[in-house]
């Protein structure tokens, strides 16, 4: 099968952002190609200074270069069509997007899906690449769109919010075939706009067990320069308020009134970074907390491995996939109870705490670096989210869908 997917690529593949949904669209992709698919992206964060396409692991990755825009952009016959088609896809995205890239998008678009001619489409979010493929695939080409969150509607501004809302409902209504990466997802689209009239899936995303794996401490600390002894408690995640690092860092202020020793090792970069440093210090936490921007993939393995806990007690997510990776490593996790729900769901793999609730987050740190886990178990739970076992899932959804497209015509 011939399948494209649109959305955006990890940065060591060459995308120039990050985030749980490029992760998701390259692992989806290659894990489809090592099952024998013709596999494309469409990847508009990706920008490739020579030739395109790119291959990589068996996928060909489409983006924009210097070198696509001066070979293939229409000429002066085809550029009133075009104009006039960006102008009417701009008033659709309610202005969310300005013209010239309304414009960039569209001809990409346009040039990938007739130079590799897919048996479907999957578009990743529903907001501004659905309906540009919408326009140009529609009764020709069958679409599934996975909406991966609803961030955009939650974390906006007001104005934004309503701008984002009005799009993604007259998306809604365009999109035949849907998939939820969580329930908890699925039942957000019902709050927001009521009950969705097409086919739907709730599919959660793959892990790749090969990448984490359990570590004994005495190898793990010593990797990353932490102390062999001591309790330990792991936060990764984007620094943004959403994510809940001000509501860890209290609770690590709460921990140490109380005299219980640990080290709150924080990995992450955003725009909060300079008020979690002034939080540490003003709340008089330095000892207590290692604040580490970066880290290279292959040494998260060790972190999560070095941990006693792995905490993220995030407002939102669609389903976090790094209570899963702390999980492999044999490492309990913390999260917010309504959001982590489908990632915990019993105390045999960690805890659930209110949101924004640091004294109810520092008692289940508390708990949960003195009670036994079961190690074994909580590494058995997250192998069940192999992506040897949702791949199949996912081809068994795009043949259906692929079936029913030619029997409607």
């Amino acid at each position: 099968m011939k399948i494209l997917q649109v959305g955006p690529i990890p940065p060591e593949i060459g995308g120039k952002s990050k985030g749980g949904v490029a992760i998701h669209v390259w692992e989806l992709s290659t894990y489809l190609a090592k099952r024998g698919h013709e596999v494309s992206i469409l990847a508009d964060n990706f920008f490739y200074p020579e030739k395109i396409p790119m291959i990589k692991q068996k996928v060909k990755i489409y983006g924009l270069s210097a070198s696509f825009l001066l070979r293939f952009f229409p000429n002066i016959l085809s550029l009133s069509s075009i104009l006039v088609k960006g102008i009417q896809l701009k008033r659709h995205l309610k202005g969310l997007m300005n013209l010239k890239n309304v414009i960039r998008d569209f001809f990409l678009y346009k040039y990938v899906i007739d130079e590799f001619k897919p048996d479907i489409i999957h578009v990743h979010h529903i907001q501004h690449r659905f309906p540009i493929v919408y326009s140009l695939a529609h009764n020709r080409i069958p679409i599934v769109t996975t909406i991966h969150s609803f961030h955009a509607i939650k974390f906006s501004s007001p104005s934004l919010r309503q701008r984002y809302h009005t799009l993604i409902a007259s998306n809604l209504k365009l999109a035949e075939n849907l998939i939820f990466i969580s329930k908890f997802i699925q039942k957000e689209l019902v709050k927001f706009f009521g009950e969705y009239q097409g086919r739907y899936w709730i599919i959660e995303p793959g892990i790749d067990i090969r990448k984490y794996y359990p570590v004994k401490k005495g190898i793990a600390r010593p990797k990353i320069d932490l102390p062999g002894n001591g309790s330990v408690v792991l936060f990764i995640g984007h620094l943004i308020k959403r994510k809940g690092v001000y509501t860890l860092l209290e609770a690590s202020k709460i921990l140490k009134g109380k005299g219980i020793d640990l080290k709150i090792v924080v990995i992450g970069d955003g725009p909060e970074l300079g008020g979690v440093k002034n939080f540490i210090a003003q709340s008089n936490i330095q000892d207590n907390v290692r604040l580490i921007r970066k880290v290279y993939t292959v040494d998260l393995l060790y972190y999560y491995n070095a941990a006693d806990l792995f905490v993220m007690p995030s407002f939102s997510e669609g389903f976090a996939v790094v209570y899963l990776e702390a999980m492999l490593c044999g490492t309990p996790v913390i999260g917010i109870s309504g959001i982590a729900d489908e990632a915990i769901p019993s105390k045999d793999y960690g805890f659930l705490v209110p949101p924004g609730d640091a004294i109810a987050l520092a008692e289940s740190i508390e708990n949960g670096l003195v009670r036994k886990w079961n190690r074994e178990k909580i590494i058995e739970y997250a192998r069940g989210f192999s992506w040897n076992e949702k791949i199949v899932k996912f081809e068994r959804l795009y043949l259906d869908i692929v079936r029913r497209g030619r029997k409607a015509k």
